[in-house]
């Protein structure tokens, strides 16, 4: 059920944990919508009741209540004249509510994008992977298992079946609370004292019936007012939110809550060329849209009536239709022994149309025909081979593989589904950042050691990107060493480097980590270094900020000398 999916109600019972929170913020708050126009034409049916009531009492009532005709009961009057004083808004508005909320809230229960087991299988197959690598399963290191990861993935990366149905779901909903706000706003303008009425909905007769002798009211017209305007309002919010669900289905780089198309637009494989064929022109976007919707209005039901009419009679393709493709090496040897026969033959008609007398110009020509053959031989040398034309890869902004990971990114933090790119795709990840130990150095006049990582890549660049209002990447670590642990402090000039007050002579261990909005991303590998007794030589040559390098290529250089000293 659509309703179930949009919930999650089997997550949040226990049943259904192998799966995803495929609704996002603006799915939920639709729903929700759907459900307040539901008890608003509920509530006002309740109040209203199932016919509008209506109020009548003589004309003389209304310049004075001492007539004693005005203490009577006029309800079998009121009964009369309700045809001829109510409009049609006074006598439908409360059913109007009920049938809207009723469509609005039956629509979810079409299995167009939600319910429908086509959509909920893609979102099993991402999500079996993505637990598969998430939790780092040692299944995930067998060769067959990534063969079977790249097949569903290439399935998702051709596919736009949940584009399709998220934008045509969306689509239908946002047209139907079009129509429903400007129907409930036209009722409500009848209810107002503005004397707005477009389609002449409102009663003629003015609130007089019975030959202007009774005067009638409408007392629930105050209740429609309220409770129309208070729908107008939620319908434009739904219709507001369906839009942007619509506009997340265009796929445009950036826009809409489409980041990841950004982000995989930037990745590149060993050989600097881009993995995904993604297109950023967002008017490009824009028209390729418009000619596949113009395509499936227009031209996909001829195709469909075509296929339908080929089954119903049968025909297929005959033996006769079918094109069988040689190699080209067959091809090649086919043309060069039709070019032998036919100049065998031509020999030979000269030959026997040649003169009796002529034999030496017929010993010319024996002698020339070997040089005529061997001209075509050489002018086959020479024939360029052809290649195969390629078709070009069609862009990927409406591929199951983004609709599902910007879907997700909604309910699952960005950082972790960027990292994902990097299981899937040939990119360094964050693991791969190690101590610099050219850049890092040793402040010798306040021996502070201050540790610079090396840069991971592209995917750090993306990280970055993706916080760039919380400060960006963080490098979290400390130093294990003679005296304890020794917590790190931050640089001015680079938040990402780390700083430690170390003493000389001392050996330290740096355990560190990337954090990203309080959560650790990627635990680096420890590094384990040791200063040196006396700085002056270092001094010397470097200045006051010793690199990192000359420690180490120094304490190298002890180590293998104790070595040798000691074997």
């Amino acid at each position: 059920m659509a309703f179930l999916d949009i919930l999650n109600i089997p997550g949040l019972l226990g049943t259904d944990l192998h799966s995803f929170k495929r609704a996002n913020i603006y799915d939920k708050i639709d729903l929700g919508l759907a459900g307040v126009v539901g008890i608003i034409g509920v509530v006002v049916l309740i109040l209203n009741g199932f016919s509008t009531p209506i109020t009548c009492v003589p004309t003389s009532c209304e310049s004075s209540n001492t007539n004693p005709n005005c203490a009577l009961d006029w309800t079998y009057q009121s009964g009369l004249c309700k045809g001829e004083v109510q409009s049609f808004p006074d006598a439908s508005f409360h059913y109007l509510l009920v049938i809207f909320a009723l469509l609005l809230v039956g629509l979810l229960t079409v299995p167009i994008y939600w319910g429908s087991n086509a959509s909920k299988e893609l979102f099993d197959n991402f999500y079996y992977i993505w637990a598969k690598l998430k939790n780092g399963d040692e299944e995930c290191k067998d060769v067959e298992w990534k063969r079977r990861m790249h097949f569903v993935l290439d399935q998702l990366k051709s596919g736009n079946s949940l584009t399709t149905r998220y934008a045509l779901y969306h689509g239908v909903a946002l047209v139907l609370d079009l129509v429903a706000l400007v129907v409930v706003g036209l009722f409500t303008l009848n209810f107002t004292d503005l004397g707005l009425d477009p389609l002449g909905l409102a009663s003629t007769s003015g609130g007089k019936c019975a030959s202007d002798g009774f005067t009638c009211a409408i007392p629930n017209r105050d209740l429609f007012k309220w409770f129309g305007v208070l729908t107008c309002f939620v319908l434009l919010v739904k219709a507001v939110i369906n839009l942007k669900c619509l506009l997340f289905s265009l796929g445009l780089p950036g826009l809409f809550g489409r980041n990841f198309l950004i982000y995989a637009d930037n990745l590149k494989d060993n050989s600097d060329k881009s993995i995904y064929n993604i297109q950023t022109n967002p008017i490009m976007v824009l028209l390729q849209t418009l000619l596949v919707v113009l395509k499936l209005i227009f031209i996909a039901p001829i195709q469909w009536l075509v296929a339908f009419c080929k089954f119903y009679a049968r025909k297929t393709d005959g033996p006769k239709e079918i094109i069988k493709r040689l190699s080209a090496t067959n091809i090649r040897a086919e043309q060069k022994e039709t070019k032998k026969v036919e100049k065998e033959a031509k020999a030979l008609e000269t030959e026997a149309s040649g003169d009796d007398d002529a034999a030496v110009k017929k010993g010319d020509a024996k002698k020339e025909k070997p040089k005529e053959i061997e001209k075509p031989k050489e002018e086959e040398k020479k024939e360029e081979p052809v290649s195969t034309p390629l078709v070009a890869r069609p862009a990927q902004n409406w591929s199951d593989l983004f609709f599902i990971i910007d879907i997700l990114s909604y309910n699952i933090d960005p950082c972790d589904l960027i990292l994902f790119m990097t299981k899937i795709n040939p990119v360094p990840g964050l693991e791969n950042k190690k101590v610099s130990v050219d850049i890092s150095y040793l402040d010798t006049a306040t021996t502070t050691m201050v540790v610079s990582h090396t840069d991971a890549g592209v995917i750090e660049g993306l990280l970055d990107t993706e916080l760039a209002t919380e400060g960006g990447l963080q490098i979290v670590g400390w130093l294990e060493g003679p005296t304890g642990i020794m917590w790190s402090q931050k640089t001015q000039d680079n938040p990402k480097n780390l700083a430690f007050a170390v003493s000389l002579g001392s050996t330290y261990e740096l355990v560190s980590a990337v954090y990203g909005r309080g959560r650790m991303l990627a635990r680096l590998q420890n590094f384990t270094f040791q200063c040196p007794q006396d700085t002056k030589k270092q001094i010397k040559k470097y200045g006051n900020n010793v690199p990192l390098s000359a420690f180490i290529s120094q304490s190298l250089f002890q180590k293998f000398s104790s070595e040798g000293v000691t074997a």
